[in-house]
């Protein structure tokens, strides 16, 4: 199991176009190791998020952060087809297919630089550092070589969205309050509320109850910029079974009656 289970995750059917991704490379062609992948799991987010490298990255002194896995379907924010411009609007070579983008930093499969079994080459690209490195042999030794490791929040820099849905995927009620407070202010509210939303049905009473109190900032603080869905999830919260929970989603009832 290589990604994060998500009982809300839309498993979309591997679709393979006939489009060609470098030369005469198709879906279909890319390394076996990647298929079985998807046939796990046709994209998503990864347990195991971090890569050693042998020179510094944006992420780290010897590591680079790998966050989600590209899938083969339509979906344009998550599909392998549809990232493939990312590569072309940067002026990479066309030999650099794409399977992970987080911003500019990006993981390829390189078709320049061929493993003894004739399989692509893994490579990091940053693209605003220019900074390229050969990460693995192929994907198999790709996959095996990524390891545990927790998603730190720094104080300076906002983390990007796939950055926080990564984060969020991954954390427990004690990283959970640092999460929300760190993307408060995210202008992009639909996606905030969606976390909020996410965490309102956990099993864990702890994250309900954080994800609710997170839902009091934004009604108090950012209320004339949330969107109609803010009902929707404040919903969720009052027939919470736990009646703490329900007594503060009663609260923000009024809040936004008070409009």
């Amino acid at each position: 199991m290589y990604f994060i289970p998500q009982h809300t995750f839309k498993n979309l059917p591997i679709l393979f176009k006939t489009t060609l991704l470098y030369k005469d490379v198709t879906a279909a062609d890319l390394p076996q190791d990647y298929l079985d992948l998807l046939a796990e799991q046709n994209g998503g987010y990864l347990l195991c998020s971090r890569i050693a490298t042998k020179e510094p990255t944006s992420d780290g002194i010897d590591y680079a952060a790998v966050h989600a896995i590209l899938g083969l379907h339509d979906d344009p924010q998550n599909s392998l087809y549809a990232q493939q411009e990312i590569a072309r609007s940067a002026g990479l070579p066309d030999y650099f297919v794409l399977f992970s983008v987080n911003g500019s930093q990006l993981f390829a499969f390189d078709y320049s630089k061929l493993s003894p079994s004739g399989e692509p080459s893994i490579r990091y690209i940053d693209i605003e550092t220019d900074n390229w490195q050969t990460v693995a042999a192929d994907f198999g030794q790709f996959l095996r070589s990524l390891i545990v490791a927790s998603m730190n929040v720094p104080e300076e820099i906002r983390l990007t969205h796939t950055e926080g849905e990564h984060a969020f995927l991954l954390a427990d009620a004690a990283e959970l309050p640092e999460l929300f407070l760190h993307f408060e202010d995210d202008p992009d509210k639909h996606w905030y509320l969606q976390w909020i939303e996410h965490f309102s049905d956990h099993p864990d009473a702890a994250c309900r109850k954080i994800a609710c109190e997170a839902l009091e900032t934004q009604i108090l603080y950012f209320r004339n910029v949330l969107p109609a869905s803010v009902k929707d999830v404040l919903a969720n919260f009052l027939a919470d079974p736990d009646p703490a929970i329900q007594r503060l989603a009663r609260e923000l009832e009024k809040e936004l009656a008070d409009d």
